[in-house]
């Protein structure tokens, strides 16, 4: 049977946990012997398990009350699992798209992604303009798929202080990743040390106002033991503000995958009518895209 040490987590802008102003959200649904590393691999569908989850009164801010430490953490991730291969050239699309107008009057040198996967973001920088890409993963698989061109600088391991120089990236992106997080202001105080003066960051992470939060509650794919720390529109630039940026551009982000990607994701009842709909009216393989609950961040030193 699998046992974890577990470690309390705090309000990131109140410093609370009390239950009065952090009431219960969802209860923890999970056992330690029910956690491997498919459980903490991206776009999985598998059970959806969560910790204890409170709301903070003031900020709004959700968060996991207590959580794995950072070693059974890097342990279950270090085995996880690139999942997500067919929708690469969706997801490369959606997140390029909103920085494509901004890369135009920036500098194009270095860049660095953290929680870069198999590097699927790496090879549009690359193929874009940057001279020189880095990424931060810590899954073993991602670097062993990862495109030729940019592994020589892939580092298979955890972003943290001292890996890079200071003032070096002309841009930092961070996906779905500063939500996974114990220290997600740690890690933002981190990115604005090696960014460049004039430099930019850009993330993208789930959005707990958006629509499909609010529907599907408990059930949205967004309440995962993956998440610590869920933001919302308002919170997140605040958040971006204390480690030093300066905020260019919140949005809701647009994504594209085809039909049966959003029935097999979302949590629908009567699967098999929906499939069975979309492809009699033959749009199962068509693309529908639409703002599913993520939101963007542009930001700049």
């Amino acid at each position: 049977m699998a046992k974890y040490n577990y470690i309390t987590k705090e309000c990131l802008f109140c410093n609370g946990t009390d239950a009065a102003t952090h009431p219960v959200l969802y209860k923890k649904n999970f056992r330690d012997e029910d956690l491997n590393a498919e459980v903490f691999s991206a776009r999985r569908t598998t059970e959806h398990f969560h910790y204890e989850m409170v709301k903070c009164q003031k900020t709004g801010l959700i968060f996991s009350r207590q959580i794995l430490d950072d070693e059974s953490l890097n342990q279950l991730y270090k085995a996880s699992l690139v999942t997500f291969g067919e929708q690469t050239e969706f997801i490369k699309r959606d997140y390029w798209n909103p920085i494509s107008k901004y890369v135009k009057s920036w500098t194009t040198k270095k860049a660095l992604d953290i929680g870069c996967s198999n590097g699927f973001f790496l090879e549009v920088l690359k193929d874009n303009g940057y001279d020189e890409v880095y990424g931060c993963e810590p899954s073993t698989e991602a670097k062993e798929i990862a495109r030729k061109d940019i592994q020589s600088n892939f580092h298979t391991g955890f972003y943290g202080p001292g890996l890079y120089p200071a003032n070096y990236f002309d841009l930092i992106t961070c996906f779905q990743t500063l939500d996974h997080l114990s220290d997600p202001l740690g890690m933002l105080k981190n990115m604005y040390e090696n960014t460049k003066p004039g430099g930019h960051a850009y993330l993208i992470m789930h959005n707990t106002k958006a629509l499909q939060a609010k529907v599907f509650g408990e059930k949205s794919p967004i309440i995962d033991v993956e998440h610590i720390y869920l933001f919302n529109k308002e919170n997140l630039p605040e958040l971006c503000k204390k480690a030093g940026y300066k905020v260019v551009s919140v949005f809701d982000l647009k994504n594209g995958y085809p039909y049966s990607y959003w029935v097999r994701m979302a949590p629908l009842p009567f699967k098999g009518f929906w499939r069975g709909l979309f492809k009699g009216l033959g749009m199962y393989n068509k693309t529908l895209s639409i703002s599913a609950g993520n939101m963007g961040i542009i930001l700049e030193k």
